[in-house]
């Protein structure tokens, strides 16, 4: 993973095919900070859980994938 900076938290963090994996968290409580990556399918399971959204769900992009080197 590349460097991120704490404005970067809450993004998203893809596999090498574009696939959703996580959300990127900078932990600052250590040194260096270190960059976390939350597991996607708790992070739904918690938000079905708790958000009160009927449905909620992962929903393919409207674009192509495109990674950059």
């Amino acid at each position: 993973m590349g460097r991120s900076t704490s404005g970067d938290s809450g993004g998203a963090v893809l596999d090498p095919s574009g696939r959703a994996l996580g959300t990127l968290s900078t932990l600052g409580l250590a040194a260096p900070i270190v960059n976390d990556i939350g597991d996607l399918a708790h992070e739904l399971d918690y938000a079905r859980a708790h958000s009160g959204i009927t449905g909620l769900r992962l929903v393919l992009g409207t674009e192509s994938f495109r990674p950059t080197p």
